[in-house]
């Protein structure tokens, strides 16, 4: 049975664009500008006539300045917007676009078949000042990427010349994005371009974008490269700039990422069973519904195919990889390309024996980049495959719509210094305080068992801190020891004679992580400052100095989500001997400390220990992925996925662990109702 999909017709929307194209032009301007002569502009003001397919062009005849009317969650602009993939993403979670920019008439006629939306498509960003641009809070830019030609900066400095951000940039088309963020200070921004960006001219070019928008315009970024093989059955890698005004609780490991292989070829494929739907814009262009196949044009000639068999088997007997990508219903894609429209020949779809591969169609290159079946396409198969390879892919734009979004909502509870008052018995050379005994197992917590002994430095600081002999501070951790059950179980018992107020404070500790970690820090920064100290603790002097542009404010909130980080990672890392607890890696650098349940989806225990793994950067992802998991008594189970690969390096670095019992830490025993919420949420099986 076909499916049939209508909207409602567009007399009455071009009829509206007329109206308001005629407050502000001549018949005539209006004539001369969509190609018609002044009479028909007439019949249609009169209504003997609709121009129904001039919605484009009378669309563009918009003012800038048009009113933006109806509610929304939030204003957003979109620069440089192609056929609109990124709009459609922040459209969906409720925002509203106030101002477009797009230079590419093609693009320009998909957009506005698109979002009708009531204002002009500005075609030249270089042309507007940020004046003319509607207030918003989210700029959304899909940028070029273009060379940035930078001269020594005193020169121009010397030669009267813009500097900062004007003088690294200007001449590119970041430069107007940059100086529209500086102008309008939108609450964020979000920024995609190709993953190439990050290694363009040696690094040099993503570290120009990234100290302009953080050292020139003051926002706190937020970078990752994402594929979006994890949305759709394609290979499309893209890096994702966020940027926030004010510092807000964003994190991209928050990211809901589907495995890659979730979705394959299959689900974007025209339906040959009779379930493909009937879309009324399309009709039968891509698809012959009474026939049920696809048009045979988008069938490769015998011609082409030959020639493109011969170019494969050439250079394979050369060694090279290059040469046509036959895909099936179950594949994942390569990347769509702007030179898709010339053969296809990187994805070329198998149609049986004897039967020559074809191209996508132009909808069906829709649907890989994640555009519903509403979207139109009123440009030319070469045009459309332009476009779309050209575009966002939506569902992964969407989900970080989601994620930038409710960090707009959501601030981050970072307890202040001006909330804590540092007690005046801090000090006592008698009775130990709470405050100093939480200092005391903030530091356990930190520390390897075997470098709990006086002479330890850090533990030396932390007795001068607050009064204490550093035999004494080391009594009371090797104390804290003795309640660790995961010390006790193997027969070290401690001292054995921790106090009440020590086991309250280690209940308190495991009832809320986060709270007493940042009070702790707090209360060290505060003891540290009284010393003339550096007031950021752990902080590496690279990290120091990168906190020196920031207001009081901004940094303590800074500092306090890089020092918590810090209190996780040492726990962890402590905990397995700085080790890797499945290849017994011990480079530190190249070590994670690794959530077992996502730090988004428990807040309470973002900072627990317990909720913690000590992993090689290989096996970390992994795990985070959900190809590899443990079992309950802590084997390692690797996901068919990887053990059905039979390549070389699976067979290496991922058959010979499956069934390992993980080297289990000296303290904080991972928790296993932890690794069942992996095992039953995130693991591919």
């Amino acid at each position: 049975m076909v499916t049939v999909l209508r909207t409602s017709p567009d007399h009455d929307l071009a009829m509206t664009y007329l109206a308001k194209a005629l407050r502000h032009h001549k018949q005539a301007a209006i004539a001369r500008h969509l190609g018609v002569d002044a009479r028909t502009v007439r019949r249609w003001e009169v209504r003997q006539s609709v121009p129904g397919h001039y919605i484009f062009g009378l669309q563009r005849l918009l003012p800038l300045d048009l009113p933006v009317e109806g509610e929304a969650s939030f204003r957003f602009i979109d620069l440089f917007a192609g056929i609109g993939g990124i709009r459609q993403a922040f459209e969906e979670i409720g925002g509203r676009c106030v101002f477009t920019s797009e230079w590419d008439s093609y693009a320009q006629k998909t957009y506005a078949e698109n979002f009708p939306g009531g204002h002009a498509i500005n075609g030249d960003i270089t042309q507007i000042a940020a004046d003319e641009i509607h207030d918003h809070e989210l700029l959304l830019a899909g940028f070029p990427c273009q060379p940035f030609s930078i001269a020594g900066v005193s020169k121009k400095i010397a030669l009267g010349r813009a500097h900062g951000f004007a003088c690294e940039t200007q001449g590119t088309l970041f430069f107007d994005v940059a100086r529209i963020i500086d102008a309008k200070r939108p609450r964020a921004f979000l920024l995609e371009n190709v993953k190439n960006l990050v290694s363009h001219d040696k690094g040099r070019t993503f570290d120009v974008i990234c100290r302009t928008l953080r050292d020139e315009l003051g926002y706190h970024i937020h970078t990752r490269v994402i594929d979006g093989a994890h949305f759709v059955p394609q290979h499309r890698e893209r890096i994702l700039i966020v940027g926030f005004r004010e510092a807000a609780a964003f994190d991209f490991d928050a990211l809901p990422l589907p495995a890659k292989g979730t979705h394959r070829l299959a689900e974007i494929l025209h339906k040959t069973d009779g379930s493909e739907p009937l879309l009324a814009w399309d009709g039968e262009r891509f698809f012959n519904h009474a026939a049920r196949c696809v048009d045979p044009r988008y069938t490769l000639t015998d011609k082409l195919w030959s020639y493109l068999q011969a170019y494969a088997a050439k250079h394979r007997a050369a060694g090279n990889g290059f040469g046509f990508g036959l895909v099936y219903p179950d594949s994942v894609t390569r990347t769509l390309s702007a030179r898709y429209y010339k053969d296809g020949s990187e994805i070329l779809v198998d149609q049986g024996e004897g039967i020559n591969p074809r191209r996508l169609t132009p909808r069906e290159c829709a649907r890989l980049m994640g555009f519903p079946d509403s979207f139109r396409i009123p440009v030319s198969d070469t045009r459309a495959y332009q476009l779309f390879s050209q575009a966002a892919v939506v569902p992964m734009i969407e989900a970080a719509a989601k994620l930038m979004v409710s960090s707009l909502t959501q601030k981050e509870e970072v307890t202040t210094a001006s909330v804590l008052t540092l007690p005046k018995d801090i000090m006592s050379s008698d009775r130990w305080t709470k405050e100093q005994l939480k200092l005391a197992f903030h530091l356990y917590c930190q520390l390897q068992f075997g470098k709990l002994h006086s002479r330890n430095p850090e533990i030396i600081e932390l007795a001068t801190l607050i009064g204490r002999t550093p035999s004494a501070v080391a009594m009371k951790l090797v104390n804290f020891a003795s309640l660790d059950p995961a010390i006790t179980s193997t027969g070290r018992r401690g001292l054995g004679n921790a106090s009440a107020l020590d086991r309250e404070v280690w209940e308190e500790f495991h009832a809320d992580w986060e709270k007493l970690a940042t009070e702790c820090a707090i209360l060290n920064l505060q003891l540290r400052a009284e010393y003339g100290l550096s007031d950021t603790g752990t902080l590496s002097d690279e990290e120091r100095d990168g906190l020196e542009d920031f207001n009081g404010e901004t940094r303590q909130v800074i500092t306090m989500q890089r020092v918590k980080q810090d209190f996780f990672r040492r726990a962890v890392l402590s905990s397995y001997r700085g080790r890797c607890c499945i290849s017994g890696l011990s480079e530190t650098q190249l070590l994670i400390a690794s959530h077992i349940v996502p730090w988004s989806e428990d807040k309470a225990n973002r900072l627990n220990p317990r909720n913690g793994l000590c992993l090689s950067a290989l096996h970390d992802k992994a795990f985070d992925r959900g190809l590899i998991t443990l079992s309950d008594d802590f084997a390692v189970i690797v996901s068919s996925v990887l053990m059905a690969r039979n390549d070389a390096f699976s067979e290496q670095f991922f058959e010979p662990i499956n069934g390992l019992i993980i080297e289990l830490p000296e303290r904080f025993l991972p928790d296993r109702e932890f690794i069942s919420r992996h095992r039953s949420s995130r693991f591919i099986d």
